[in-house]
């Protein structure tokens, strides 16, 4: 066992160790579902973990290839409320992941601002009522980013955005997804300044749930041109498996009965952890389905994209390729959702508990 190994295992595990102690007993209480509200952007008092998950894939007149980008705050309550923020750049024209973060055990103050969501020290999420919108601005070891994200649709990850997250009854958060933000900015990367435009997937979770020994797969298919979007994870604690997702278009969302992933290859991130890519998504219409009505393609636009930190766990979270094609066509509610086509676009996927 290596020294970094040693030391991160009581830097992060430790940690969340403990945070598992203090939803052992809540993380088992049935949530009620809900409309979300503009409220709902902002922190929630009763929930000790959540996220603000923000992925991007923007274009800039300085480069030829797209760029990806993720920010996220994280909020874990424990003793006291600590806070992490990431940011990384998928800068595919230049070959080059570059990402960084921050962790510290702060106090939030929730009713701080009416116009900040979350902020530590000069980086910070807002949300705009009157033109519906939220603001990322960060400014982290010389990557910084501003843009403004206009939310548009609102895709629930479960009944009333409730979703469970293993197989477990109770053991569950509230979950949304705005997964077509048109946005608008500027990045700074390695002291040039890059005007950008493009899409914005956002996903903002909360709740008290189980986090040790929980792997997690999270694939976002994003096929701007056709208004479709296929957002499929699975969750894997301790061996048991459970999975589940949504497919969105033109407002209405299907969910998603079965799918199957398959990675054809693996890629070994600096500190000896390998992650599967290339991966091949078959979807079904249900549990019982024997044929597939889409099958997707995803390939990483780098496969070297790890967040890296001695004080977090190490998770695999890059920009891809998606190339599908839908078999069948698919009728939502007795009327056409689906047609028979082929597609391309973009998608992002997270892969987390892989360290072992």
């Amino acid at each position: 066992m290596t020294g970094r190994k040693i030391l991160k295992g009581a830097l992060t595990q430790l940690p969340i160790e403990f945070y598992e102690l203090t939803v052992r007993g809540v993380s088992h209480h049935p949530l009620p579902v809900i409309d979300f509200t503009s409220r709902d952007h902002f922190p929630h008092r009763g929930a000790r973990i959540e996220w603000w998950y923000f992925t991007s894939v923007l274009r800039t007149a300085k480069r030829k290839a797209p760029l990806g980008l993720e920010v996220t705050f994280f909020r874990v309550r424990t003793l006291v409320d600590s806070v992490i923020v990431h940011v990384a750049v998928t800068d595919v024209g230049g070959q080059k992941f570059t990402c960084t973060g921050m962790v510290l055990p702060v106090h939030i103050s929730f009713t701080s601002d009416a116009h900040t969501v979350i902020a530590l020290f000069g980086n910070r999420v807002g949300f705009n009522e009157d033109t519906n919108s939220l603001v990322i601005d960060t400014h982290l070891r010389g990557l910084q980013v501003k843009l403004s994200c206009d939310v548009r649709d609102i895709m629930a990850q479960g009944a009333g955005g409730v979703q469970e997250m293993q197989n477990s009854p109770g053991d569950a958060s509230y979950y949304f997804t705005m997964p077509n933000m048109n946005t608008e900015g500027a990045i700074i990367l390695n002291g040039e300044t890059l005007p950008v435009a493009g899409l914005t997937w956002h996903d903002h979770q909360w709740g008290n749930f189980n986090v040790v020994g929980l792997k997690w797969d999270w694939f976002s298919l994003r096929f701007d041109a056709d208004d479709l979007y296929v957002m499929l994870f699975n969750f894997d604690r301790r061996g048991t498996t459970y999975g589940c997702g949504n497919i969105y278009r033109h407002g209405q969302t299907m969910r998603v009965g079965r799918f199957e992933v398959r990675a054809s290859d693996t890629s070994a991130a600096r500190h000896g952890v390998r992650y599967p890519i290339d991966w091949e998504m078959l979807i079904f219409d249900s549990p019982e389905a024997m044929s597939p009505f889409m099958v997707a393609h995803v390939r990483p636009a780098l496969n070297e994209q790890v967040v890296s930190s001695l004080v977090t766990p190490d998770y695999w979270e890059g920009l891809c390729t998606v190339h599908a094609e839908v078999l069948t066509p698919v009728d939502l509610d007795g009327t056409p959702f689906l047609d028979r086509q082929v597609l391309d676009g973009f998608a992002y996927v997270e892969l987390t508990g892989y360290e072992g």
